[in-house]
């Protein structure tokens, strides 16, 4: 049973950009179960007013728009989608049921998918100002095992998520082509796959994830999204790492994730990957580190594989962010790191990032509690305010 302090569920009042109705202490939720199709239409159906609010004012997919226009842009975007429907069929479908229950055109939502390997189609060669803002940290220690994360997003991403609850039972046609049985919770930006924020699953999976950026991206290649929204499937940490590797073609784009992993025996083990595309080959370029005896720390550039990346902001933010963080006593309990996740010392760049010029914002975080089986939601700083919602932990897979 879902336990919720001090909801605010005026989805009808979500709509607008942040600018008109300010940040709402709001954490819409919706249960589903069906196919794929029935989960995503159900999502589309029930979220339609946001969806279509985010897509008329978030400002990149106007470059996006405009880069689907062009040859190399259409051409990339209609390969990336024939290999997508070769791997996972299932997931087009999900997407395709959002866009008929939302009334929105599929093009768009897949669009947003493609993210930044549609916009730098036509510009690989400049050098790029990337943007971004994500900060997660873990903890495994005798007493506690804690994952918090700051949900950072365009500022149009404010007022505009919701939690996706969901129990895929894939039709016949979808299992033949490798669709499973799902169980999980993910933060899902409107009109996105659940996958690439932060969540958990049913097989003792709590994680989040943090935007990286390469220099050099694959379009044709698997998007990111596409690869976060298998990892909800993940059974174990060699089943995530092998959907992380992508044999067949590999990410195209960067990322990293952060996961606690709990057996049925309640050991449990934390680990972040960075995730790049590899020029060379056709899968994923990853690197794995085990966090056993120091917290798990992570922002938005690359910490260990070496390659070339953006330059900007996402850069400069994440090097504030790490300095930032530093200075804080090695978090050993979760009051730690809800202290961490809400620094504003800096001028420059904030961890919780609530700045009024910024285009980057918090628009949430959260606490994944492993001792106490919760996921608290925060609106405002986690220091100071009370998790709009709390959500239990249910692994239901590993239950005897």
């Amino acid at each position: 049973m879902y336990l919720f302090l001090n909801v605010v569920a005026v989805l009808t009042v979500l709509g607008g950009t942040c600018e008109q109705i300010g940040r709402r202490r709001a954490v819409p939720v919706i249960y589903l179960r069906g196919s794929h199709y029935e989960v995503g239409y159900d999502v589309g159906r029930t979220f339609s007013s946001l969806i279509k609010d985010f897509i008329d004012t978030y400002a990149n997919l106007r470059d996006f728009e405009k880069e689907y226009k062009t040859d190399a842009g259409r051409n990339a975007y209609e390969i990336t989608l024939a290999n997508m429907k070769k791997k996972y069929p299932f997931y087009i479908n999900e997407m395709q049921g959002v866009a008929d229950g939302a009334k929105v055109p599929f093009n768009v939502l897949f669009l947003l998918q493609m993210d930044d390997i549609i916009e730098t189609i036509n510009e690989n060669h400049i050098p790029r100002q990337d943007t971004g803002g994500c900060s997660s940290i873990g903890i495994h220690t005798a007493h506690d095992a804690i994952l918090g994360h700051t949900e950072d997003a365009f500022h149009e991403t404010l007022n505009h998520f919701y939690i996706m609850s969901a129990h895929i039972i894939p039709t016949e046609e979808d299992k033949k082509l490798g669709a499973v049985e799902e169980r999980f919770a993910s933060l899902c930006y409107a009109g996105h796959m659940p996958g690439y924020t932060m969540g958990f699953n049913a097989n003792g999976l709590v994680f989040s994830i943090n935007t990286l950026s390469p220099l050099i991206l694959k379009p044709g290649s698997t998007p990111r999204t596409f690869i976060t929204r298998a990892l909800l499937t993940a059974k174990n940490f060699d089943d995530a790492e092998k959907i992380l590797l992508d044999e067949g073609l590999g990410v195209a784009n960067g990322f990293s994730v952060n996961m606690i992993w709990s057996d049925i025996n309640n050991v449990r083990k934390i680990y972040n990957v960075e995730v790049a595309p590899d020029l060379t080959s056709n899968r994923s370029l990853i690197n794995v580190k085990h966090f056993e005896n120091e917290p798990l720390i992570h922002t938005n550039k690359y910490l260990r594989l070496q390659l070339k990346e953006v330059n900007g902001p996402i850069i400069d933010s994440s090097n504030a962010r790490l300095e930032a963080i530093y200075k804080h006593r090695s978090p050993k309990n979760r009051d730690d790191i809800q202290n961490i996740l809400s620094d504003t010392s800096r001028q420059d760049f904030h961890v919780f990032q609530d700045q009024k010029e910024s285009v980057i914002k918090t628009i949430a975080a959260g606490v994944f509690d492993l001792e106490k089986k919760t996921w608290s939601i925060y609106i405002n700083k986690p220091n100071s305010s009370e998790p709009i919602a709390v959500l239990p932990l249910r692994f239901t897979n590993l239950e005897n």
